[in-house]
């Protein structure tokens, strides 16, 4: 993983770990990550 200047992690792998945790996290958590995963999405 790779973190930026401005202390984010990178676009291409803070997309990759939300994809990843959307396999394996309960459905409880499915909402915020299905957040987080259109909001990688929208900044690319």
């Amino acid at each position: 993983m790779k973190w930026e200047t401005n202390g984010e992690l990178a676009q291409r792998d803070l997309s990759e770990l939300v994809n990843r945790l959307m396999n394996v996290e309960s459905t409880n958590h499915g909402d915020e990550l299905s957040r987080l995963s259109d909001k990688c999405n929208e900044e690319r």
